[in-house]
């Protein structure tokens, strides 16, 4: 990301991704938000133990806010009905392009990295500012088995 004209440059957020947040309690329910125009960078890293090949997976979701973007709210603080918003948390899970919806808890149970291909749990989330509101999130994922 770069700033022009004293403002971040977002043109290469291109990406679409599938951010799910679950609740368990009082009842279950997933919340599933397609994000359109963020930035995805995965890497992979590779190498071997004693058992052969080992390659693991790392995510970066960049996701500007406010503006032709939705706003974040934190766990849908402040959230008004008709507001288009998002909420990045630790241990929500993001799918690169536009992802199933998740009705049940068994169908979230068996929503694991291990078993959807491209899909990660968040680790970190950094909210940037730039003259007090915040620009953009930052998500990060936990590194996990690829093969």
């Amino acid at each position: 990301m770069r700033l022009t004209g004293g403002l971040p440059d977002y043109r290469f957020c291109t990406h679409t991704v599938t951010v799910y947040h679950a609740v368990f309690r009082p009842e279950f329910s997933c919340r599933r938000t397609v994000l359109r125009g963020v930035w995805l960078d995965e890497r992979d890293s590779g190498g071997a133990d004693a058992i052969g090949a080992t390659g693991q997976r790392y995510c970066f979701l960049l996701a500007p806010c406010g503006g032709q973007w939705p706003a974040w709210r934190p766990g849908g603080e402040g959230a008004q009905p008709e507001e288009d918003w998002f909420s990045l948390e630790p241990g929500d899970r993001v799918l690169p392009g536009e992802g199933p919806e998740i009705e049940t808890a068994d169908q979230w149970r068996a929503f694991v990295p291990a078993a959807v291909p491209g899909l990660a749990v968040i680790r970190e989330v950094a909210a940037k500012r730039l003259d007090g509101q915040v620009r953009h999130v930052e998500a990060q994922t936990e590194w996990y088995k690829k093969w």
